[in-house]
This record gives structure tokens, C-alpha cells and sequence, in this order.
């Protein structure tokens, strides 16, 4: 399951929970369960009327019971996942991180319907926050949610691939308030604000490439590299994002053309540089300038091209 497709059956879904909880006022955990979090694993790919992928009411000894627990190809349980009503915070996910932990599935996530909580939890560690994102949000946030989809069945691919693009997001945004530094220094500074202590190459792989999207960018913007002379200016172009753009049907992989005028394309197998200037030329730009990081993540991404 694509990026594209991801971000489709993310808005249908969207469309079901919302139509739940304003037809549902005093809506409680056991209808969330089976009327938000049911159609949400189907979204996602998973079938939960086969017992060898979705387990409800898992037991954990001597813990007791987890609503649901998303189970590997092997019959493993690879993440817990716990219903809360809308009144209820999803700040702390301790007591059922714990029975994560005592069974070795390393991710847990919580929702109350309205907002879904996903934590990394490791043998050793505290238990890791990777994204809280509201149910109108899921649709925009493709890349934090692939890791997931069925297809993965919560192998060490897609627990990597959840870590790596939270940890992404995270960088860039934490950067966009920073100023000069260095590389090296840039994602030191980012290491102790996202992830003290030792690093594992997960970590330590996503925080270097979201240092180095967000660098890549500023540089982009200095004046040396500004656009001269008739370049439309910033406030004239139309802002746009990975999802305005879908495969060229008639062009080598990486290639993209604008949805809303086929005649605007993108060939992702240039540098940011090329891409960011070829958008300019054809009247568009990303809503922020950190933001064309991601959206040249996301395109090569979903091209299958290795990160720039």
C-alpha cells in the first residue's frame, strides 16, 4: 500500500469515524472498539475477523487482559492496542507499556476515538512517544502510518520504518526554530533534544537524513541561490504538498505529475536543489520552505528511490 492510496482509504475512514462520534454522543470504549478502531485496522490493511492477525482481549499474565493485539506472522503479538473514552488523555501509556514490554511486543497504541497515540517500547529504555495525531490528521501523515499498514505485519522493517519517519518529523520540525550550526553540531543538538543517551542506528540513521533534508533546504534559501530576475515571488506561487502529485504514467519511476494541470511535472531523480527550482518555474512552492524536505521525502519515497 502506497503513500497515495494510504492517504485515500485514511480519508474514507475519516469520513466513518466522524459520522460515529456526532451520531454517538456519550460514545463508549466498546463502541469505539468496534466502530473506530475496527474500520481503522481495516484501513490499514488488517482483517480483524482472523484471530492470527488481530487478537482481542489478549491475556497477559499476571497483568490481565489487552483489547487488542496485532499479531506477526509468526503469532507473536507485535503491538497492544488500548481503547480509552474521548475524556480520557492518552499521555500516559505506562500500565499497558509494561505488559508490552512483558510479552516483548515493542509497540503500543492508544486511542480514544479522537486521537491515536503510538509509543515504541524497548527491553531497556522508557517507553518512546512517536506521534499523537488527531483523526483529521491521519489522512496527512501517510509516512507515519505505513509502518503499520498489514503488509508489514509489524516486522522489524516496519517497526524501523514507524521509528525512522517519526523521528524524521520531529527533526524538521524541532529545526525550523534553529540557527547556524554546523552538521555534526546540528544533529547533536537534535540527538539530545529527540533521543539522549546512546543511539541506535535507527535513530541515529533518521536524525542524520532529517538533518540533512533541513540543511539542504536552508541552504536553498540563502540569498547566493535565491531566484533573479522575472522569478515569480514566494507570495505569488501556489503552495502544494506530496499528495497534489501522482505518478507520471508515461515517464521513468520518479517521475510525477501535478493532479490539478498535467501539463506541471516533477522528476524526483534530481537534487532538492533542481526539484525546489523546477517547482518555482512552474508557479508553485511547499507551504513552508521546511517543509520542501519533506516533500521530497515523500515523492522519492514513494518512488522507491533511496533518500537523497
Amino acid at each position: 500500500m502506497d503513500a497515495t492510496d494510504l492517504t485515500r482509504r485514511m480519508g474514507d475512514f475519516f469520513g466513518v469515524a466522524s459520522d460515529v462520534l456526532r451520531d454517538v454522543p456519550d460514545i463508549t470504549e466498546k463502541q469505539i472498539l468496534s466502530w473506530i478502531v475496527n474500520p481503522f485496522l481495516v484501513t490499514l490493511g488488517w482483517d480483524p475477523h482472523d484471530k492470527k492477525q488481530v487478537f482481542f482481549d489478549y491475556p497477559v499474565k499476571p497483568e490481565g487482559l489487552v483489547d487488542v493485539a496485532l499479531l506477526d506472522q509468526h503469532g507473536k503479538p507485535r503491538l497492544f492496542l488500548e481503547v480509552r473514552t474521548p475524556s480520557d488523555t492518552l499521555a500516559d501509556g505506562r500500565e499497558i507499556a509494561e505488559k508490552a514490554r512483558a510479552t516483548h511486543a515493542p509497540l503500543v497504541l492508544l486511542t480514544n476515538g479522537q486521537q491515536f497515540a503510538l509509543w515504541y517500547v524497548s527491553e531497556s529504555e522508557a517507553p518512546a512517544l512517536l506521534f499523537v495525531l488527531p483523526l483529521k490528521q491521519l489522512a496527512e501523515n501517510p509516512e507515519a502510518l505505513q509502518g503499520l499498514t498489514g503488509e508489514y505485519r509489524l516486522s522489524e522493517t516496519g517497526i524501523n520504518h514507524l521509528r525512522k519517519s517519526s523521528i524524521r518529523l520531529a527533526v524538521l520540525q524541532m529545526l525550523e526554530d534553529n540557527s547556524e550550526k554546523t552538521f555534526d553540531a546540528m544533529v547533536d543538538w537534535v540527538q539530545s533534544q529527540v533521543a539522549p543517551g546512546a543511539l541506535d542506528e535507527t535513530t541515529q540513521q533518521a536524525i542524520r537524513e532529517a538533518t540533512m533534508i533541513w540543511l539542504t533546504e536552508e541552504h536553498l534559501t540563502m540569498p547566493a541561490f535565491a531566484p533573479t530576475g522575472d522569478s515569480q515571488k514566494h507570495h505569488e506561487l501556489r503552495a502544494t504538498n506530496a499528495r497534489d502529485w501522482e505518478a507520471f504514467p508515461r515517464g521513468p519511476p520518479g517521475t510525477f505529475q501535478y493532479r490539478y494541470d498535467t501539463t506541471k511535472t516533477l522528476d524526483l531523480r534530481q537534487n532538492p536543489k533542481e526539484v525546489r527550482e523546477s517547482l518555482r518555474n512552474q508557479g508553485l512552492r511547499t507551504q513552508t520552505a521546511t517543509a520542501f524536505g519533506g516533500f521530497y521525502y515523500a515523492l522519492r519515497q514513494r518512488a522507491g528511490l533511496p533518500p537523497s
